[in-house]
């Protein structure tokens, strides 16, 4: 859907926003004085905003038709000038950037995800977190 635009320009204000919101489902969940409670509110609100994103990377990676242009040529003859074989070729590039773009920023931001909500669990279950009100 977004095949033709700059990763960065989709991703970037997405990233921003949903860091906002984040930073703000915090500060309201600050008030819970039960520390499972506010883990697992923070969970909840971690995968939200970890739904939205992978919805909008899933937009972000090409169609399945990108990759079946030109079908799969099993021969020379089935490639018949060189400016279908360069169209072919830069098809097949930008399809496999682009995928491979989206994974990265898929394991960066789930990565980001587990670890913190590791993090606030672990701070529940040891009691560390008793004293943050």
């Amino acid at each position: 859907m977004f095949i033709d635009h700059d990763i960065l320009f989709v991703l970037g204000p997405a990233l921003i926003v949903l860091l906002i919101a984040g930073m703000l489902m915090h500060f309201m969940q600050r008030g819970e004085t039960d520390p499972m409670k506010r883990a697992s509110a923070m969970l909840k609100t971690n995968l939200i905003m970890v739904g939205a994103f992978c919805l909008l990377l899933w937009f972000l990676l090409p169609t399945t038709p990108v990759l079946s242009t030109f079908g799969y040529p099993t021969t020379e003859r089935d490639i018949e000038s060189s400016f279908q074989l360069l169209k072919y070729l830069q098809d097949y590039n930008k399809a496999i950037v682009r995928t491979t773009q989206v994974v990265h920023w898929f394991i960066f931001v789930f990565i980001w995800w587990f670890l913190t909500s590791y993090f606030e669990f672990s701070k529940a279950i040891t009691g560390e977190g008793k004293n943050d009100v």
